[in-house]
């Protein structure tokens, strides 16, 4: 693949779940009306929809491996990582306030009820630091290969999964950032 066709596909997926939230939300303010209230549900709905965090997750956890395979600089890609949690947590606070008609205790209510709003920006950070891991010298590269991507996907995953099932916080953030750090262990085996 070319270096340019990557680097276009890689910044199209850091942008996507901006892009699909967007999406969900225009679409949710067309069939719901446009008033405060209509905005609330339209929020609570966004902030609360497995799939839309599910795929946004997924598709920077994809652009973070090709760019990291494809394009170098890991301190490139926490940076853009990190700049892309700071931008959804400023914006879901901005749209939660909006949402509240900038009414401040509502408005901030209204965020933390938004289970996603959180989490994303949060696992997003943590993926950032995890890409400043540095290399490690050991001789496993096909395994790491083969498990690299794997663990990276079921990380989003086992996160729905335990949150579905009502699992203790600690069990929902723990095992989706044991199997990011194996993938990510996985991914510098097999440089």
């Amino acid at each position: 693949m070319r270096k340019d066709n990557v680097e276009d596909i890689v910044y199209t997926l850091y942008i996507f779940p901006i892009l699909i939230n967007g999406v969900y939300g225009l679409w949710g303010l067309a069939s719901n009306g446009a008033d405060l209230h209509a905005l609330q549900k339209v929020y609570s709905n966004l902030t609360r929809e497995p799939i839309i965090f599910l795929a946004g997750l997924v598709a920077v956890c994809i652009a973070v491996v090709l760019d990291a395979r494809h394009l170098g600089g890991k301190d490139g890609i926490e940076g853009r990582v990190s700049r892309l949690a700071y931008s959804c947590f400023a914006s879901a606070l901005v749209t939660a306030l909006a949402s509240t008609g900038f009414n401040i205790p509502s408005g901030i209510s209204l965020f933390l009820e938004g289970r996603y709003a959180l989490i994303y920006p949060i696992m997003l950070i943590v993926l950032g630091i995890l890409v400043r891991v540095e290399n490690l010298s050991i001789s496993f590269r096909a395994v790491g290969r083969g498990l690299c991507l794997p663990l990276l996907l079921a990380s989003p995953l086992a996160l729905y999964l335990l949150w579905r099932l009502i699992m203790p916080w600690y069990l929902v953030f723990a095992v989706p950032s044991v199997l990011m750090l194996a993938a990510f262990a996985s991914y510098l085996l097999a440089r």
